[in-house]
C-alpha cells in the first residue's frame, strides 16, 4: 500500500494561541461597536456587554477543551462527532465540514481582495475576484511550504494583528477626550436592541474552535488545547475591551451609534485623512491572517474526511513537511472556483447556520462520550458538569434558532 505519510507534532502553545487570536479578530471589532452603541448610551454597559461576550465564549469553549484534550485528532468538529455518533452521522457532518471549509476560504479571500483593490494594488486593472484568487494562491503556497513554516506564518500574522490594535489603542488614548454625556440612556430601543448587540458581540468572538483541528500536530494537546482556547479568548477579550475603551475616549456613545465603521471615525480624529488608509491596511492584515489559518485548518479537515473515507482516500496524502498537500490543493481549488463563479456570498450565508449546527453536535458529543466512554482519559474535564454543558448547549441552540430565524431561506 502507498505510504501516505502522517501529520507532524511540531506545533506548540504559541501556535495554538495564534490560531485562536488569528481566527477570531477580524473586521467585527471595527464595525460592531456602532451596533452596540445603538442599543445603549452608557459606556459602562457597552464594556459590560463585551465582558459578557467573553464569558459566553469561555463557556462555549469548555466542551471543546475537554474533547480536544481527550481526542487529539485532526478534523475538529468532525472528529468529535464521528467518535460520539458513529459513521452515518459523521458522513453528514463531514460534508458539512467540507462545505464550510471551502466556502469560508472563498469568502475571506474575496474580502481580502476587496481591501487590496481599495489600496490600489493591481493598478485598477484587477478587481476583487482576480485579487481574491491571487490571495488564495499565495496562502496556499505558504502552507505548502510545511507545517513549521505555515504555523510560524500564523504566529507572525496574529502577533502583528494584535500589535496594530494595541497601536490604535495607544493613539486613541493620546487623542482629545470626548465630552461626557450628561445623562446617558441605558436602553435606547428596549431589550430587543440589546439582544441584537449581544448577538453581534458573540459573532465577533467566534472562530476560537479552529485550534481543535490540530490535535495531532500539537506537541502536548492534552495541555495545549485547553490553554490555547482559554488563553486565546482572554487575550482577544482584553484587546476588544481596550479598543472599546479607546473609542469611548474620543467618541461618545451617541457619536458611535449607527456608525458602520466606528473605528474609522475614531481613527479619523487622531490620524486625519490617513485614518481610512490605516484601517484598510488593517483589513488586509486581519482578514488575510484569517484566510491563512482557514486554508491551513481546511486542509486538516479535508484530510480527516479522506482518512475516514468520507472523501476519496487519495486526498489522505501528507508530504514529508507534514502538509496534507492533496487535501489542501483540493480545498483551495474549490474555494477559487467559488470566487470565480461568484457563489461564495450565498454559500457563506448558508454556512452560518450549518456551522452553528456542527457546534451543537460537537457539544452534544461531550454528553454522549461521558456516558459511553466514562474511562476515556480526559486531561481536561469540564468543571461543574453537567450544569456547564447544559448552559453551553442552551446558548448554542438559541444561537442556531436565531441564525435560522434571521435568514430562513439560506
Amino acid at each position: 500500500m502507498e505510504n501516505k505519510g502522517q501529520l507532524l507534532r511540531v506545533l506548540g502553545l504559541a501556535f495554538g494561541l495564534a490560531a485562536v487570536v488569528g481566527s477570531v479578530i477580524g473586521q467585527g471589532i471595527l464595525r460592531s461597536p456602532g451596533v452596540v452603541a445603538e442599543a445603549t448610551g452608557s459606556g459602562t454597559v457597552i464594556i459590560a456587554l463585551w465582558v459578557a461576550g467573553a464569558l459566553v465564549a469561555l463557556l462555549s469553549a469548555l466542551p471543546y477543551a475537554e474533547l480536544g484534550a481527550a481526542i487529539p485528532r485532526a478534523g475538529g468538529h468532525f472528529a468529535f462527532i464521528h467518535r460520539a455518533f458513529g459513521d452515518r452521522v459523521a458522513v453528514a457532518a463531514g460534508f458539512a465540514v467540507m462545505f464550510l471549509s471551502t466556502s469560508v476560504i472563498a469568502m475571506l479571500s474575496f474580502v481580502t481582495g476587496e481591501f487590496l483593490v481599495r489600496l490600489g494594488v493591481g493598478g485598477g486593472k484587477l478587481g476583487p475576484v482576480e485579487m481574491g484568487m491571487a490571495v488564495t494562491v499565495m496562502f496556499t503556497l505558504v502552507n505548502a511550504a510545511g507545517t513549521r513554516i505555515s504555523g510560524g506564518s500564523q504566529i507572525a500574522l496574529s502577533t502583528l494583528k494584535g500589535l496594530v490594535l494595541i497601536g490604535l489603542v495607544v493613539a486613541l488614548f493620546g487623542g482629545e477626550p470626548a465630552a461626557p454625556a450628561e445623562q446617558p440612556v441605558l436602553l435606547r430601543e428596549g431589550w430587543l436592541a440589546l439582544g441584537t448587540a449581544m448577538l453581534m458581540i458573540m459573532n465577533t468572538y467566534s472562530g476560537w474552535w479552529d485550534v481543535a483541528f490540530y490535535g495531532e500536530e500539537l506537541r502536548n494537546p492534552g495541555r495545549q488545547v485547553p490553554r490555547a482556547l482559554f488563553g486565546g479568548i482572554l487575550s482577544v477579550a482584553a484587546l476588544y475591551i481596550l479598543v472599546n475603551l479607546a473609542m469611548l475616549h474620543v467618541l461618545t456613545p451617541d457619536q458611535m451609534a449607527g456608525s458602520n465603521l466606528v473605528a474609522a471615525d475614531a481613527a479619523g480624529i487622531v490620524f486625519g485623512d490617513q485614518g481610512d488608509t490605516f484601517l484598510t491596511l488593517f483589513g488586509v492584515l486581519s482578514v488575510g491572517a484569517i484566510t491563512n489559518i482557514q486554508i491551513m485548518t481546511g486542509s486538516r479537515a479535508l484530510y480527516a474526511l479522506a482518512r475516514a473515507r468520507v472523501l476519496p482516500g487519495w486526498l489522505e496524502k501528507v508530504d514529508r513537511r507534514g502538509t496534507p498537500i492533496r487535501a489542501m490543493l483540493f480545498g483551495s481549488t474549490i474555494g477559487a472556483a467559488m470566487i470565480l463563479t461568484g457563489t461564495y456570498g450565498a454559500l457563506a450565508s448558508m454556512s452560518v447556520s450549518i456551522g452553528q449546527g456542527l457546534i451543537v453536535m460537537a457539544m452534544a458529543s461531550v454528553v454522549v462520550l461521558r456516558r459511553r466512554e466514562p474511562d476515556l482519559p480526559r486531561p481536561f474535564r469540564m468543571p461543574l458538569y453537567p450544569w456547564t454543558i447544559i448552559a453551553a448547549l442552551a446558548v448554542a441552540l438559541v444561537l442556531l434558532v436565531v441564525f435560522i430565524a434571521q435568514d430562513p431561506f439560506y
